[in-house]
């Protein structure tokens, strides 16, 4: 009989304990990302499953690592703990049991983050959410477009490139004309470049086709414009070409080249596709 009644009592301790966990509410709000060398608020809240429920310790993980704890039940000064883990940089003066403020944020700071909360007697719950954190280091100006010129006579190639500057994630890129993506054909795809350190991978994208009136489309000139995103973030840049014409007064096509692509390429662009392409 004994046995039986222990049974018994254990199976209405773990079906409260299955109540209590699923009672806990848990709420966390964690942006997706957040820029290099920034702070950013990690926050936590939870509903106790009945009045009956007592807090017992709301903790903080990345990637699975504690890296503070909070315990009501401990003296003032004891109640709150940080745990040293890479990248992840607590600022105690502004953290409590629901804000948590990381500060000097690196690249080793992207990670999963973890809030958990558990309860004390008689139930000892514990429920928790989790959220990704992504941390970019943005580029330090928007894209540059080279090798194009104001004027193309008709059937003349265009040819220009598109280099971001150094980013984490590296830039996605891509060509519009006259605000519509350009077609497939019309983009090369360069070898990837490599990282430079301590400021992430630039990226290039050229596009190559033929100028013809048709393009135009009745506007006087065709707006061409590279797009990078980095993240959240959106650069751009533009240039302007038109069609030259043999029968007026415009410059041709042939007498601009003396301008050169240089007008657009910057010293410093060269060095840093120099750097990146480097083995």
């Amino acid at each position: 009989m004994w046995t039986i009644a222990a049974l018994l009592l254990l199976t209405r301790l773990s079906g409260s304990l299955a109540v209590s966990v699923s009672g806990i509410k848990v709420d966390i709000n964690v942006p997706e990302e957040a820029e290099l060398g920034h702070s950013v608020d990690l926050k936590c809240s939870w509903k106790l499953p009945s009045r009956n429920s007592t807090l017992y310790s709301v903790k903080w993980y990345k990637d699975e690592h504690e890296f503070f704890s909070y315990n009501p039940e401990n003296s003032v000064h004891d109640r709150t703990k940080v745990h040293p883990q890479k990248g992840v940089n607590v600022d105690i003066m502004y953290s409590d049991q629901n804000l948590i403020r990381l500060t000097d944020l690196s690249l080793n700071s992207s990670g999963q983050y973890k809030c958990e909360v558990s309860t004390g007697p008689p139930f000892f719950a514990t429920n928790y959410k989790q959220k990704n954190l992504t941390v970019i280091a943005l580029p330090s100006q928007g894209p540059e477009i080279t090798g194009v010129t104001p004027y193309y006579a008709p059937g003349e190639n265009v040819t220009a490139n598109c280099t971001s500057w150094p980013s984490v994630p590296k830039a996605k890129l891509y060509w519009t004309i006259n605000n519509k993506t350009v077609p497939a054909d019309y983009v090369i795809r360069h070898p990837e470049l490599k990282p430079i350190k301590g400021q992430g991978t630039p990226n290039s994208l050229g596009l190559r086709f033929e100028m013809e009136s048709r393009q135009l489309r009745g506007a006087s000139l065709l707006r061409i414009r590279c797009v990078a995103h980095v993240g959240s973030r959106r650069y751009e840049t533009e240039r302007t070409i038109q069609l030259a014409h043999a029968n007026n007064q415009r410059f041709s096509a042939g007498d601009l080249r003396s301008v050169g692509s240089a007008t657009y390429a910057s010293a410093a662009l060269v060095l840093l596709l120099a750097a990146a392409l480097a083995t």
